[in-house]
């Protein structure tokens, strides 16, 4: 029993990734819940996914920004998965500021997922299941279908379009 009643005064963390809101799931608002600027950036302002984020900072999120030195680690771990070019600033910060506050991210971005499994941060997918294993990304051109090691404007054998894909093995 104190187990138990230990465990209804710890509240859960979640820092929140604009996918989560813009989901039209519900998501507890008796939980810690935390944004960094971006996402708030990400929603337009006057639209209905702005009156939700309205309502959820009444109830209690909470907007902050990870420190420069958390989001540089986040950046090199980005680019060693090759989810860095997959990922934008906002994303990055959802897991950067995880790290911060020590947080579960929701996201259902594959790329945020990845980034966070190979940061080992806790996820949960909102409307969609999470990833179970960490991918890899290369680059391949979608005309002569070469592999590539980093990414290019384009195909340096037959100039086609350069994109990342999830490398299979």
């Amino acid at each position: 029993m104190i187990l138990a009643t230990a465990h209804m005064f710890w509240m859960m963390k979640y820092v929140l990734d604009t996918s989560a809101i813009l989901s039209g799931k519900n998501i507890p608002l008796d939980e810690d819940l935390y944004v960094p600027p971006g996402v708030v950036s990400e929603i337009n302002k006057g639209g209905r996914w702005y009156r939700k984020l309205e309502m959820m900072r009444a109830a209690g999120l909470s907007e902050l920004q990870p420190p420069g030195s958390v989001m540089d680690r986040v950046k090199r771990y980005a680019k060693k998965t090759g989810d860095d070019i997959r990922l934008s600033e906002t994303d990055m910060e959802v897991v950067a500021l995880a790290i911060y506050i020590e947080a579960t991210v929701v996201t259902d971005d594959y790329s945020i997922q990845n980034l966070a499994k190979s940061m080992d941060v806790d996820y949960k997918g909102i409307a969609q299941e999470e990833i179970d294993q960490e991918w890899e990304w290369e680059y391949r051109c979608v005309k002569c279908r070469r592999w590539l090691d980093e990414p290019k404007d384009e195909c340096p054998r037959c100039g086609g379009e350069v994109r990342s894909a999830r490398l299979v093995r």
